[in-house]
């Protein structure tokens, strides 16, 4: 079976009511997992960094977010973005870790979170050298291909993907492209992870949520379920 993510930054909007809402929605139309992203906004690239502040986790919004999704039976994990976001994946015995695009080349971070033995997901949208990935000598860490570009299109997404998933780690699919064509075209090449912004409601879309443009809803994201299933 396809392992799909559902991707819940920014497009939770700093509202808990909405971010339950998305994961109930995950639940029910057939995602394994939901994910958030974890940082300090004025840590982060980019001027005005005050107006993205409303989109942080507090750790009691972390905890909560966990319990829910256990309450729930679905995988919960995140990205974070700074090593203090990963002493509260290492401290709630999170089974998953996502490395982001951006985080990947920073080495020494992604590495110290690999050590920890904790399975990890890492995207490739940052990295140049798509022959030579990164830990290849540890056995936790696999590679989701990905374009960083919010959003693109069906064919410059199926240009740039691999002919086939599964040798080097790469074994998963980051998407960013309108509607879910491209993950179905990624899992007919192979892939076995399929990650994807998700959101309640595209109308949502403005300058400072921009990714609901390029998530799937729930009903995208159930038939990109039953396309798994069709061809297993």
């Amino acid at each position: 079976m396809v392992y799909i993510i559902s991707e819940l930054c920014g497009q939770w909007g700093g509202s808990i009511q909405r971010i339950e809402q998305m994961i109930l929605q995950s639940k029910f139309s057939g995602a394994n997992a939901v994910k958030i992203q974890l940082y300090d906004t004025y840590m982060m690239p980019g001027n005005n960094r005050k107006k993205w502040e409303y989109l942080n986790f507090s750790k009691d919004q972390f905890t909560h977010l966990l319990n829910y999704c256990n309450n729930l039976n679905i995988d919960f994990f995140a990205s974070c973005f700074q090593e203090k976001y990963f002493k509260w994946i290492v401290d709630h015995n999170l089974k998953i870790n996502k490395i982001a695009s951006s985080t990947l080349t920073d080495i020494d971070f992604s590495e110290k979170m690999i050590k920890t033995g904790i399975k990890t997901y890492a995207s490739l949208g940052h990295w140049k050298d798509k022959s030579n990935l990164p830990f290849q000598n540890y056995n936790n860490v696999e590679f989701l291909h990905c374009v960083s570009k919010y959003p693109h299109y069906y064919k410059e997404a199926i240009d740039l993907m691999p002919v086939g998933f599964g040798k080097n780690k790469l074994t998963g699919y980051s998407d960013h492209t309108i509607g879910i064509d491209s993950c179905k075209e990624a899992i007919n090449r192979g892939a076995k992870v399929i990650e994807k912004h998700f959101t309640i409601d595209k109308s949502l879309q403005k300058e400072t949520e921009s990714a609901h443009i390029c998530s799937m809803n729930w009903k995208e994201l159930e038939k990109l379920r039953q396309y798994c299933e069709a061809i297993s």
